[in-house]
């Protein structure tokens, strides 16, 4: 780990849903300008992540630092305002148009006129949004409501982009367009935490992957190592602490 100061640590967080545990002591870092994944099958944990980070979820214990700063009590309005922004599968409002989309995203900022400016700044990077921009968001196709997706959430010119299962149901070719489109986010500064089944799409495109298993965090290594080890990865994915073990 670098000496950079971290968009997101997360430190020994527990949450549960009522009386049932769902997250035993979960420690994850993202570093500033880094892509992070969180990799393991459903059911393990990983969307809860998300919730406890987001501030939608309370942790019963551990703590959430969003750029140093100690979040853990804050609402989901502060985050975002702190620059926390997160995608969460293709949801728009499908009546109103992809500008009107863009334009309610920016609801936490105070300047409606930099609110306008950063739609058309959203709308440069996606060209093909733009030229949809006055179409309803029902009428678009899955590929481009996930870019609607992506781009309602760099309107807040986020310092930190969570993004849950951004390749389901999409074709491989508008995947790849996807992930390029991440690669540009970063290298504007945003660091990015990705959560994602497809553990080839993770590996090809972040620095460095958590896997997770029944709550916890079982594995940390970099990209490149996982992606050289294939069949650690499948057992990770498959038999998790056995597969350490062994």
């Amino acid at each position: 780990m670098s000496d950079r100061s971290a968009a997101l640590q997360v430190s020994g967080v527990c949450a549960s849903y009522g009386p049932v545990q769902v997250l035993f002591g979960v420690d994850l870092c993202v570093e500033e300008g880094e892509m992070v994944a969180l990799l393991g099958p459903n059911g393990v944990g990983k969307s809860t992540t998300l919730r406890v980070i987001g501030g939608l979820l309370s942790a019963d214990r551990g703590s959430v630092h969003l750029g140093g700063a100690d979040a853990t009590s804050w609402t989901p309005r502060k985050r975002v305002e702190a620059g926390l922004s997160q995608v969460v599968g293709q949801s728009a409002f499908g009546s109103l148009t992809v500008v009107e989309n863009l334009t309610m995203h920016g609801y936490a900022a105070a300047d409606r006129r930099w609110v306008r400016e950063a739609v058309e700044a959203a709308l440069m990077i996606f060209p093909r949004l733009n030229a949809r921009r006055n179409q309803p968001a029902a009428t678009l196709s899955g590929g481009e409501r996930q870019m609607l997706a992506l781009a309602k959430a760099i309107v807040n010119d986020p310092r930190l982009l969570v993004i849950d299962e951004f390749s389901l149901g999409l074709a491989p070719v508008v995947v790849g367009g996807l992930m390029e489109l991440v690669r540009r986010l970063n290298e504007r500064g945003t660091s990015v935490l990705l959560v994602e089944q497809s553990v080839n799409v993770a590996l090809s495109l972040v620095h460095r992957a958590y896997v997770m298993e029944k709550g916890e965090i079982i594995a940390e290594e970099s990209a490149a190592v996982l992606a050289a080890d294939p069949d650690r990865v499948r057992g990770l994915m498959l038999g998790g602490h056995v597969a350490e073990a062994g």
